[in-house]
């Protein structure tokens, strides 16, 4: 009986993962696009995803700036000053 309370958590946490993240890979592209007068393809190949990815680099920015390469340097609120990011 247990499994059948927990799967259905597990299966929701699951399907909202992918979203979250796309959520920030957007953000990351849309700034790169504005931020750096790149092409949304170029920025799409800038998107790397894991723990040292472009992507968390620019979402947990701990200074007004973060290079993401390419000769990119992406401006970013500084997400150790505000809670929730």
């Amino acid at each position: 009986m247990r499994i059948s309370r927990i799967f259905p958590i597990l299966l929701g946490v699951s399907l909202m993962s992918p979203f979250a993240f796309a959520g920030a890979k957007d953000d990351f592209i849309n700034a790169v696009v504005k931020q750096c007068k790149k092409s949304k393809a170029e920025a799409e190949k800038m998107a790397t995803p894991g723990r040292s990815g472009t992507v968390i680099k620019f979402k947990t920015c701990s200074g007004a700036t973060v290079d993401v390469g390419s000769g990119c340097t992406l401006q970013c609120k500084d997400a150790s000053s505000s809670i929730g990011g």
